[in-house]
């Protein structure tokens, strides 16, 4: 029987953050009392992330490891964790713990009738001002150009993985990957459902979102999807291939 979720942990130079997180979020998992799997990514690390990640599925036999040759991102981990996840739902949890692992049970709570279940993070205090307008700029351009009405777009969701299965994620090496999904999940008929979550501020390393070359993808990334929603139409846009598929056959 497969288990209900696939907890992906995407992991590049890990190696001291990996193995207490694994462990934190076993004991919370079995503490809800789900059957759940944890998939991790090791994104073509150069420390001893690999080993550390093998170590861990040979102990917990509910621990995959699959290996990146290289590094290719969060995007491209996401990939691997869609093709290879096991659970009916899957989230992503990265190996800083930046989710509080008591949340995972406010994501479930959630889960009944939805389709994606959104993470609404309540602390922001590690953003600087500049990187506060720039979400504002992001989750006002998403808004209006794509007609959501949710609130956040780029933290933690938590999918059902059939919806993940209907649509190609076009954009995997940019930062809009994330409001890609939502955005054609709703499209498809997904229902999306909000909820606060408690956020823990990042207390060591430096946060990369905010690098201008990284904005100025981003924003490219957004208007030429906008573009291919228009020209396309939406649905087309989602999944094209798939969505005529399914048509055909109704």
């Amino acid at each position: 029987m497969n288990p209900f979720l696939t907890i992906f942990i995407p992991a590049y130079n890990e190696e001291h953050n990996l193995p207490k997180s694994v462990n934190v979020i076993r004991q919370k998992v079995a503490e809800i009392g789900i059957e759940a799997e944890i998939l991790i990514v090791d994104d073509g690390s150069t420390d001893n992330t690999g080993a550390i990640a093998d170590e861990l599925a040979s102990k917990y036999a509910y621990v995959r490891v699959i290996h990146h040759t290289k590094n290719g991102g969060i995007g491209m981990g996401f990939l691997t964790a869609c093709q290879y996840a096991l659970g009916a739902w899957l989230i992503l949890i990265p190996a800083d713990l930046a989710l509080e692992p008591d949340q995972i049970r406010r994501y479930i709570d959630a889960s009944p009738g939805a389709d994606v279940v959104i993470g609404l993070r309540s602390n922001r205090s590690d953003y600087t001002w500049v990187r506060k307008i720039i979400s504002f700029i992001n989750i006002t351009l998403i808004q209006f150009l794509f007609g959501m009405k949710e609130h956040q777009f780029q933290y933690i969701s938590m999918y059902r993985m059939s919806v993940l299965r209907d649509m190609d994620i076009d954009y995997p090496h940019s930062a809009f990957f994330l409001a890609e999904i939502l955005i054609k999940a709703k499209a498809l008929g997904g229902k999306l459902t909000e909820v606060e979550i408690n956020y823990i501020p990042r207390t060591s390393g430096v946060a990369t979102g905010a690098k201008f070359r990284q904005i100025i993808a981003t924003v490219r990334d957004i208007f030429h999807f906008w573009l291919r929603w228009i020209r396309l139409g939406q649905v087309k846009a989602s999944q094209p291939d798939r969505l005529k598929s399914r048509k055909e056959k109704a």
